[in-house]
C-alpha cells in the first residue's frame, strides 16, 4: 500500500476514534480514555508528518485499532448496521423535512379531476383467459404502476353480483372494507367485492378508492343485467346474463396507478391561494366531508380552487361564473365551459337524500363564499364529490399547490395544470 493510501486510512481511523470517544466516553474508564488520547495524538502527528515512513504509520494504526476494538462496543469495529444506520437516519430526517416543509408527494386515487389528472383506472383484458406474460406485467408495473388482478371461477354457473341497499333505498354493489398491506409492508384499507357463480361466493380485493363498478361494466359490456333474488332468498343480486365454466377467468384487469405528483407546501406561506390553483387539503377540518360530521377521517384531497372568500359563484350552461362572469383563470375552466374533449362541463350536484348538496344546488342558486375559505371543485364535475356536497374548505386545511406530475410516464408527465 502506498503512503498516500495509508494516510487516507489513518484519517478514517482517527474519525472512528473521535466517534467512539464522543459516543462512549461515559462508559469508558479514565485510564482507557488517557490511553485513547495518547494513541490518537501519536497517529495524528504521524499522519501530518510529510516525511513519515510506511512502517511506523502502520504500526501506530495497529495500536489504535487494537485499543478501539477493546473499548468501541457497537461503534467499532464497523458493521453493516453501524456503518449505514446513521446515514439512513440522516437521510430519513432530510426526507421528512423536505416532505413537511417543501415538497410532499401525493398520489391521486380517484378520477374527480379527470382528464386533467388521472386516478386509478382499470384496463380490462378482452380475452379474460389469456394471462399477460411476466415480462409484460413487469413493464406495465414499471411504466404505469399497473397491478394485475384476476378472479378465476371455482365452479361453473351463472355470474351474479350481490347488491345492497343504502339509506335512500337505492341499490349498489355489495362490498366490505378489510385490512390489507401496501407494498407488502404498510397497513392499508382494501375493498372486498363478492361475485357469485351459481351461488358460490368468489371474492376479490382492490384499493378502497378504486372504481370497481367501472371495471365490472367494462368486463361485461354486453350483459343484460337483471335484479334477482339470491338463492337463499335473503337478498338481491344482479344477474349479468353471463355463464362461466370452472377454471375460466371471471375477471382479468390491470389497475393503473393514479398520477403521482409533488405538492408545493411553501409558496402559500408567501402568497394567497388563487382561483384555478390545483390544491391539496386535509379533510379533518371539514365537517361532513365523509358524510358524517361525527366520524371524520383525516385524508388528503386534491381539487381545483373554484372560488375564494368574498366571491359569488354560480353554475350556468356548463360554465362556472364568478360575480356573474365566466371564470377563465386556467384552461380547465374554459374547457369545461365549452365541453372540450373529455371535459363534460360543470353540473349541478345530484339530489341524494343520503348526501344532500350544500352549495350550487341548482339553476339560479348562487353562493357567496365566506372570507378565509375556498370552494373546491373537481374538473370531472359529474363524477366529483366536492364543495357542492360538503361546503367550504377553510384556509387552515390547505396543504399546498400541485406543481409536477412525476409518475407514471404518460402524456400527463409534466408541470401540473
Amino acid at each position: 500500500m502506498s503512503i498516500s493510501k495509508q494516510k487516507k486510512a489513518s484519517k478514517e481511523l482517527l474519525q472512528a476514534a473521535h466517534k467512539v470517544y464522543h459516543y462512549r466516553r461515559d462508559l469508558i474508564s479514565e485510564g482507557r480514555l488517557v490511553e485513547l488520547d495518547k494513541a490518537v495524538g501519536e497517529l495524528q502527528a504521524l499522519t501530518e508528518d510529510k516525511a513519515v515512513k510506511l512502517e511506523p504509520l502502520s504500526a501506530c494504526m495497529g495500536r489504535l485499532d487494537a485499543l478501539l476494538r477493546k473499548i468501541g462496543g457497537k461503534i467499532y469495529p464497523k458493521t453493516f448496521w453501524s456503518d449505514n444506520l446513521e446515514v439512513a437516519l440522516v437521510a430519513a430526517i432530510i426526507v421528512i423535512g423536505i416532505r413537511t416543509f417543501f415538497f410532499q408527494p401525493f398520489i391521486i386515487p380517484t378520477n374527480s379531476m379527470y382528464p386533467t389528472y388521472s386516478g386509478m383506472n382499470a384496463v380490462v383484458y378482452e380475452d379474460k383467459n389469456e394471462a399477460p406474460a411476466a415480462l409484460t406485467r413487469a413493464f406495465r408495473f414499471i411504466t404505469l404502476g399497473a397491478r394485475h388482478k384476476s378472479l378465476v371461477a371455482k365452479n361453473s354457473g351463472a355470474v351474479q353480483l350481490p347488491m345492497a341497499a343504502n339509506r335512500s333505498g337505492s341499490m349498489h354493489m355489495y362490498s366490505r372494507q378489510v385490512k390489507g398491506k401496501k407494498w407488502f409492508v404498510l397497513p392499508t384499507v382494501l375493498a372486498e367485492y363478492t361475485i357469485l357463480v351459481d351461488g358460490v361466493p368468489h371474492t376479490i380485493r382492490v384499493p378502497a378508492d378504486f372504481d370497481m363498478q367501472s371495471a365490472l361494466l367494462d368486463s361485461f359490456p354486453r350483459s343484460e343485467a337483471e335484479l334477482v333474488r339470491t338463492q337463499g332468498g335473503t337478498g338481491y343480486a344482479l344477474d349479468l346474463g353471463t355463464r362461466v365454466e370452472a377454471g375460466d377467468a371471471i375477471l382479468r384487469f390491470d389497475i393503473t396507478l393514479g398520477d403521482a405528483l409533488f405538492v408545493d407546501r411553501i409558496s402559500y406561506h408567501f402568497k394567497r391561494p388563487e382561483a384555478g390553483d390545483p390544491f391539496v387539503f386535509r379533510t379533518r377540518n371539514i365537517p361532513g366531508i365523509e358524510g358524517d360530521s361525527a366520524n371524520i377521517v383525516d385524508k388528503y384531497y386534491i381539487k381545483r380552487i373554484g372560488g375564494i372568500g368574498g366571491e359569488t359563484l354560480e353554475i350556468k350552461d356548463s360554465s362556472l361564473l364568478v360575480n356573474g362572469k365566466p371564470r377563465t383563470e386556467v384552461e380547465a375552466f374554459a374547457r369545461n365551459a365549452h365541453k372540450e374533449g373529455e371535459y363534460g362541463g360543470y353540473v349541478y350536484p345530484s339530489s341524494n337524500p343520503a348526501n344532500p348538496p350544500k352549495i350550487l344546488t341548482g339553476p339560479g342558486d348562487s353562493t357567496e363564499i365566506p372570507e378565509a375559505t375556498f370552494v373546491a371543485l373537481g374538473d370531472n364535475s359529474a363524477n366529483s364529490l366536492d364543495s357542492r356536497y360538503w361546503g367550504f374548505v377553510p384556509e387552515k386545511a390547505v396543504i399546498g399547490r400541485a406543481i409536477f406530475i412525476y409518475y407514471p410516464f404518460t402524456k400527463r408527465w409534466c408541470l401540473a395544470e
